[in-house]
């Protein structure tokens, strides 16, 4: 007797051993994790539940979880029901339960049935996501990329938001038009994160920063050895933004090899990577821009005609600022906001001679430049109110309405910009002829071109 219960000790001893092993165990899983008996009690309430729902382990023990969790699904239809009902898993079910505060929460829901060592049900496990942050961040996605964050509301903007309104909802290619400064990765966004892509990657790529071999590599991959330094496989932008939407900026920059490429991809839906034969699939809508006329590129030979038809599917045209100044005061409302919170400041407005100077600029560099304009007016400004000599020496050109004296620096930082802008627009803006007449490689343009705030 007195063996039988040493041994029965023993076994009492290794269970609380072991089950003290499985609460450590799930206590350590950052889901939430909790289990029910054939009777929908709650046997088990790992910590990451606790913090998810607001319950502790011990005010939910052997109670009925529908009275827990208190889901808009419960007891009809639930996961967890349709488990025990079928004995299959569900995987990935997007629910949303009540936290003890009585808020809701979004979950991801998994479950599973629970067997004995005899093969027989004896409850069920369910483990589960919150996805609040999730959710949160793909709100303040939309609403940063939304159609409503393209500012502006002359009668040139609003053929443009009709148009994108039909396109987001398609998956149609688009080859947005426009010059350099004109908002084409913004409205790309917007047509992304409205539509129903919204939930995949937004992947982009600007085919003028980089030389043919590494944008052919950067774009479909390579393999192990496809050339020197490739010591390991690596995947492209299109693998990157599977389910998603690839968004091919200065698409008019592209080789022939690439543009051969992409031609097949949008003809056939598969590629191989560098130094690959293995056709890789994927489902990637595809948003090309440019500040080229494409169909004169064509016309000389520099770029293929099929592919222009693949991309010009939607083309989508945005007007120069120099076109629609009945938005410049809209914009500049819209900069001001946007800045004074990055910079700290709290300038209230613009003075009307400074307004002036802002209407009567032609903006070669378009919203980009405006945007920079109103950024550097905002560092020198220590009012309430930019006056024109805030704002950089060449958009209020007049000399007799400039009192702020500039420094040689500025002044031949001022110089420089004007002199890429006027380059760029005698070029088409092209920047390989703009670099040309210029008299520096393209790879300094660009160099210069960013520093100035021009790309």
């Amino acid at each position: 007797m007195e063996r039988l219960w040493e041994e029965l000790w023993q076994r009492t001893r290794e269970l609380e051993v072991e089950r003290n092993r499985l609460i450590g165990i799930l206590n350590s899983i950052t889901d939430g994790v909790f289990t029910i008996d054939e009777n929908w009690r709650i046997t088990s309430w790992n910590r990451a539940a606790e913090e998810i729902t607001g319950y502790a382990a011990e005010e939910v023990i052997g109670r009925p979880c529908a009275e827990v969790l208190r889901g808009g699904r419960c007891g009809q239809g639930c996961p967890m029901q349709r488990t025990l009902e079928t004995g299959k898993p569900t995987l990935s079910v997007e629910v949303e339960i009540q936290h003890k505060s009585g808020r809701l929460v979004p979950i991801s829901v998994n479950t599973a049935l629970l067997h004995d060592e005899n093969g027989e049900v004896i409850g069920a496990v369910e483990t589960f996501r919150d996805l609040s942050a999730l959710r949160r961040l793909t709100r303040e996605v939309q609403e940063r990329y939304g159609f409503g964050n393209i500012v502006g509301k002359s009668k040139a903007m609003q053929s443009v938001y009709e148009l994108l309104d039909l396109v987001a909802e398609t998956d149609a290619t688009v080859l947005i038009l426009g010059e350099s400064g004109t908002g084409k990765e913004l409205v790309a966004r917007a047509i992304h994160y409205n539509s129903p892509r919204k939930h995949g990657p937004f992947v982009a790529v600007n085919c003028a920063a980089l030389t043919e071999s590494l944008l052919e590599s950067e774009l479909f991959g390579h393999e192990k050895g496809a050339f020197t330094g490739a010591i390991r496989s690596k995947p492209g932008r299109f693998e990157l933004a599977n389910g998603g939407t690839l968004f091919l900026d200065e698409i008019g920059e592209i080789s022939p090899a690439v543009q051969v490429k992409l031609l097949r991809f949008l003809d056939q839906r598969t590629f191989e990577r560098v130094g690959g034969t293995q056709p890789i699939s994927v489902d990637v809508r595809i948003i090309a821009a440019t500040n080229r006329d494409l169909w004169k590129e064509v016309q000389e030979g520099r770029f293929r005609e099929d592919l222009f038809y693949r991309l010009n599917v939607v083309p989508i045209h945005l007007p120069p600022l120099r076109e629609r100044k009945d938005d410049i005061p809209l914009l500049v409302e819209h900069f001001l906001e946007k800045l004074n919170k990055r910079l700290r400041r709290d300038v209230k407005r613009v003075s009307a001679e400074a307004m002036q100077c802002l209407l009567e600029y032609p903006w070669p560099g378009n919203v980009r430049e405006l945007e920079n304009a109103i950024e550097q007016a905002l560092v020198r400004c220590r009012g309430e109110e930019i006056l024109p000599q805030h704002l950089p020496a060449n958009v209020c050109a007049d000399t007799s309405r400039q009192t702020l004296d500039l420094s040689a620096p500025d002044l031949l930082d001022a110089a420089e910009r004007q002199a890429i802008l006027v380059a760029l627009h005698e070029a088409g803006g092209k920047r390989a002829e703009a670099a040309r007449r210029l008299g520096v490689s393209k790879v300094t343009l660009w160099r210069k071109m960013k520093k100035h705030g021009l790309v």
